[in-house]
C-alpha cells in the first residue's frame, strides 16, 4: 500500500462508508474462482480486506485471470513481468482493466487503479470482478472454470422483425408523444350538405337532423368551458409579467445606490471549476443485517448409494519447487590427455644465395716460433763477376718481431662475386598427408529459464546457435580448448529490471569486467578480448556483485549471447 497518512473529518467518514461496503463472504467467493480459474496451482491469501489487496496489487494474479478466459495464443497480456517496481505493478492494473473493458465488462462496473493499489475502495475491486465473472457465464464459450452458481447470467436482447404491412399499419397511429386524442368528435362529417332526407326527418344515411342539434349543443358548452381556461392563463401570464418587471426594476435602483456609495461593479465571474470524480452506481446500497436462522428441518431418509461417476481429468501441473541450495565447487579435474601432433608440412623450394658480406676484422697475430742455431761466420772471398741473377729464392727465416704499426684506413669493399651454377634437381619426396585445419567455434544464448543466472559461477547458456564442435559444454557453461591457440571471446547483454556485472574468466581468473547501470526500458551491454589457450584451459562468464547486478534478460524478443572461436593454432 502506498505510504498515506491518516484521514480526518470528512474524508474519514466517506472512507469508513465505503469501507462498509466490503463483503466478507463475496471475497471469499471470488478467492475461490480466481483461484479455480488460473488452474489452481497459487497460493490463497489469508482472509481479510488486507490481505486480499496484497494478493492483488502486484497485477500479476489478475493478468493471468483475464488470460485464461481467452483460448491459448489469443491472450491479451503477451508479457507478464515479475517485478517489485510500483509503477511497474499499476501498470500491469492498467493492462487488465483495459483488457477487462475489451472483454464485455461496461464502464460503470470498472474499478480506478487507486481503488486497488492505494485501497481507496476495494469494493469497486469486487464489483469489477463479479462483473467479470457474469460476462464470462453469458458468453458460454468453454473457457470459465469454477461453479456456475457463483456469478448471474446477464439478460440477453430481444430482437424484433416487422413485416412492411405491420410498418405500415403504425404510421396511421398517433403516438402518445403528440397528445391524446380522447374527446375528439367526428360528427360534423357524418352526413354531407347534398344528403337528401327522408320521411320522419329521417335522412338516407340514418342520422337524425335533431341528433346533429343536439351534438352541436355540446360541442357549444365545451368551447365555452375552454374560453374560461384560456381566460384564466392570460391572467396568470399577466401577473408574472409584472412581477418580472417589478424585479428587474428593483435590481437596477439597488445597482444605482451601490455607485452613488462608492462601490465597484460586480467582478468578471470565475472559471467553472473541474467536474468532480463520477460518483459510484447508486444501486450498490448499504448491506442489510443479516436475518434471523430458521429453525433446523427433520432429517430427511437417508439416499440410496449413487453410481460410480466418470474417472476425472489430470490436475494441472504444480508449481514449480523452490530452488535448491548452492552446491559445493567439485575439485578440479586432471588435466586431459595430450593431442596427437599435427602433420608436418611440405618442404618449400630453396633460397637464392645471399650476397658476400665485407670481410671481417683482422685477427690477433701468432706466437713467434723457436729461433734455429746461429752458424760460423765464414772468410771473406774476393769479389767475383756479377753473375747472371739467379732465379727467387725460397722466403729466409723470419726476422724478429718489429714494434706494432699504425693502423691503416679501411679498404674499400670488394666486387660481387659471380652467380655460381645452378645446383641439380633433388628427386621427389614421397607424398604426405593432407592437411588439416583446426576448427574450434560457438555461439550459445541464454532462454527465459536461463535468465538472471546466479552469480560468482558460471552462467549456463542452454540455447545453443553453433557448437558443432561441441567444445562448449550447455550443463556447466565452460568452454573447454581442444586446439591450442589464439581465441576470440564476445558477449552481448540484454539489461532488463536489474544492474549487470560480469567478468570474463580463464581458469578462475578475471580478465575484462563490464557493468551497466540499469535506467529504464532495455539497455544493451558488450564485451571481448583475445586469449591465449592451451589444450584443456577452460573459459567462461559469470556475474560478480550479488543478486543486484545478474540483470541479463531473455525472452522471444530479445537475446543475450556468448560466442568464442579460434583465430590461429599455436
Amino acid at each position: 500500500m502506498a505510504n498515506r497518512g491518516p484521514t480526518y473529518g470528512l474524508s474519514k467518514e466517506v472512507q469508513e462508508k465505503i469501507d462498509q461496503k466490503y463483503d466478507q463472504d463475496l471475497e471469499l467467493r471470488l478467492v475461490d474462482w480466481i483461484v479455480a480459474q488460473c488452474g489452481g496451482n497459487m497460493e490463497r491469501p489469508q482472509a481479510g480486506k488486507h490481505n486480499f489487496q496484497h494478493w492483488l496489487m502486484d497485477g500479476t494474479i489478475l493478468c493471468r485471470l483475464i488470460n485464461s478466459l481467452y483460448p491459448r495464443g489469443k491472450e491479451p497480456i503477451k508479457k507478464i513481468l515479475e517485478t517489485q517496481m510500483a509503477f511497474k505493478q499499476m501498470e500491469k492494473i492498467s493492462h487488465f482493466l483495459q483488457a477487462t473493458e475489451a472483454y464485455g465488462v461496461i464502464t460503470t462496473d470498472i474499478f480506478q487503479t487507486v481503488d486497488l493499489w492505494e485501497g481507496k475502495d476495494l469494493a469497486a475491486v469486487q464489483r469489477t470482478l463479479m462483473a467479470l465473472g457474469s460476462v464470462a457465464i453469458t458468453k458460454d464459450d468453454g473457457h470459465y472454470r469454477g461453479d456456475r452458481d457463483w456469478f448471474h447470467r446477464k439478460a440477453q436482447g430481444y430482437r424484433r422483425e416487422f413485416t412492411e404491412e405491420q410498418l405500415r399499419q403504425g404510421q396511421s397511429l398517433i403516438g402518445l408523444q403528440m397528445g391524446s386524442n380522447r374527446g375528439a368528435s367526428h360528427i360534423l362529417f357524418a352526413f354531407s350538405p347534398q344528403e337528401s332526407v327522408g320521411p320522419d326527418c329521417r335522412p338516407v344515411s340514418g342520422v337524425c337532423r335533431g341528433c346533429v342539434s343536439k351534438h352541436f349543443g355540446e360541442l357549444n358548452e365545451m368551447s365555452a368551458s375552454k374560453t374560461t381556461v384560456l381566460q384564466g392563463r392570460l391572467c396568470i401570464t399577466l401577473v408574472l409579467l409584472l412581477l418580472a418587471v417589478r424585479c428587474v426594476t428593483q435590481q437596477q435602483q439597488q445597482q444605482e445606490v451601490t455607485q452613488t456609495k462608492g462601490c465597484g461593479f460586480p467582478g468578471i465571474p470565475g472559471d467553472p471549476g473541474h467536474n468532480g470524480m463520477p460518483g459510484r452506481d447508486g444501486r450498490d446500497g448499504l448491506r442489510g443485517d443479516k436475518g434471523v436462522g430458521g429453525e433446523f428441518g427433520a432429517g430427511g431418509p437417508v439416499g440410496k448409494d449413487g453410481s460410480h461417476g466418470e474417472k476425472g481429468e489430470s490436475g494441472a501441473v504444480g508449481p514449480l519447487g523452490p530452488k535448491g541450495k548452492k552446491g559445493d565447487n567439485g575439485e578440479r579435474g586432471p588435466p586431459g590427455k595430450m593431442g596427437p601432433q599435427g602433420i608436418l608440412g611440405p618442404t618449400g623450394l630453396k633460397g637464392i644465395i645471399g650476397e658476400f658480406g665485407p670481410p671481417g676484422p683482422r685477427g690477433p697475430k701468432g706466437d713467434i716460433g723457436p729461433l734455429g742455431t746461429e752458424g760460423h761466420q765464414g772468410d771473406v772471398g774476393t769479389q767475383g763477376d756479377r753473375g747472371i741473377q739467379g732465379p727467387l729464392g725460397p722466403p729466409g727465416r723470419v726476422g724478429p718481431k718489429g714494434h706494432l704499426g699504425v693502423q691503416g684506413p679501411k679498404g674499400n669493399m670488394g666486387y660481387r662475386g659471380e652467380r655460381g651454377v645452378r645446383g641439380e634437381t633433388g628427386e621427389r619426396g614421397q607424398k604426405g598427408d593432407t592437411l588439416v585445419i583446426p576448427k574450434s567455434a560457438f555461439t550459445v544464448g541464454l532462454t527465459e529459464q536461463t535468465k538472471l543466472p546466479t552469480p560468482d559461477v558460471p552462467i549456463r547458456f542452454n540455447k545453443i546457435i553453433y557448437n558443432q564442435q561441441d567444445h562448449y559444454d550447455p550443463e556447466t557453461g565452460r568452454f573447454t580448448c581442444a586446439v591450442a591457440g589464439a581465441y576470440y571471446f564476445s558477449y552481448h547483454i540484454t539489461v532488463f529490471a536489474r544492474n549487470v556485472k560480469v567478468a570474463l574468466v580463464k581458469n578462475g581468473v578475471k580478465f575484462i569486467h563490464t557493468i551497466d547501470i540499469y535506467q529504464s526500458g532495455e539497455d544493451q551491454a558488450a564485451g571481448g578480448a583475445v586469449l591465449n589457450l592451451a589444450v584443456a584451459d577452460k573459459v567462461w562468464l559469470q556475474v560478480v556483485g550479488g543478486e543486484l547486478f545478474n540483470g541479463l534478460f531473455a525472452d522471444e524478443d530479445d537475446d543475450t549471447t556468448f560466442s568464442g572461436f579460434l583465430i590461429f593454432g599455436a
